[in-house]
């Protein structure tokens, strides 16, 4: 069965990226001329989805005002945005306030009444951006359909951030990198691995049914960490997979938001010649 959903968590507040986020979704900030979330839609649309859930904070208005005001310009004046809204062309776009307990789990059950009991569908983070040759949802799909398994984006991290994520244990000498376990944010000595989940994951409504059931976990939130993992206990097979040829890239803080423009800026060619010169400057080089 194809798979044609994506669910995109946009309702955080931000905080770390204050106060430029005061009145404007961390989700919209620029990479370069190019929305965050833009990227992440592309990737969807790349990848064959053609309905999108967004999950905004409790007032849609800046999200979906965006999404009006570039979907209402005229054609013809500005040719990125043209190239834009031709992917578009035949996509659903939803927008839903998140309601509920604070965690990432909550946007799937607010989500859950535009997926169709049964089927499988693409969930992302609205600040986690995965940079790669080939979609990274394309890949998450492909694995999928050979293993039959729900199928999560995974990355090493530095030991010391284990406690900012949730950490993978994998099946000893599994081919199909099958989950064993996965902890939320556990401390370095509990940590079985330093292979963290990112913000792309298929699933199923299965692990929807599974948030609606589980008590709120760490910090009295509701994870999907701990969905996955109780989906798990109950026989559920889920894989994992790295990005091929590629890294998964986040703009929750002002480090790693500079760190992402510059990705972006280094990978085209006219860009880095002109920023080359002063990057060697600045650093002495």
């Amino acid at each position: 069965m194809s798979i044609t959903t994506g669910v995109i968590a946009a309702a955080g507040s931000g905080t770390r990226m204050l106060p430029v986020t005061l009145g404007y979704p961390k989700e919209l900030l620029p990479i370069i001329n190019q929305p965050a979330l833009q990227l992440i839609i592309e990737e969807f649309i790349a990848s064959g989805l053609k309905k999108i859930v967004i999950i905004t904070g409790e007032n849609p208005a800046p999200l979906h005002r965006q999404y009006q005001r570039e979907t209402s310009l005229p054609r013809g004046k500005y040719q990125p945005l043209d190239e834009f809204l031709d992917k578009m062309s035949g996509v659903e776009i939803i927008f839903e306030p998140q309601a509920g307990p604070y965690g990432n789990g909550t946007p799937l059950v607010v989500a859950s009444r535009h997926i169709n009991n049964g089927d499988h569908f693409i969930y992302a983070f609205g600040d986690d951006i995965i940079k790669a040759p080939q979609p990274f949802t394309q890949q998450l799909i492909d694995k999928h359909h050979r293993t039959g398994a729900l199928v999560v984006g995974t990355q090493e991290v530095p030991w010391e951030d284990v406690v900012r994520y949730g950490i993978v244990q994998l099946k000893a000498g599994s081919a199909d990198l099958e989950m064993e376990d996965v902890v939320e944010k556990p401390s370095r000595e509990e940590a079985k691995s330093n292979l963290s989940t990112f913000g792309r994951f298929l699933l199923s409504t299965e692990i929807i049914r599974i948030l609606k059931e589980i008590p709120l976990g760490k910090a009295n939130e509701l994870w999907l960490t701990d969905s996955i993992r109780e989906y798990i206990r109950q026989g559920g097979r889920v894989c994992v997979e790295a990005v091929k040829g590629g890294e998964w890239l986040t703009i929750g803080d002002p480090v790693n938001y500079l760190k992402t423009v510059l990705e972006y800026a280094l990978s085209d060619a006219e860009m880095r010649a002109a920023l080359e010169p002063r990057i060697r400057k600045l650093l002495n080089l």
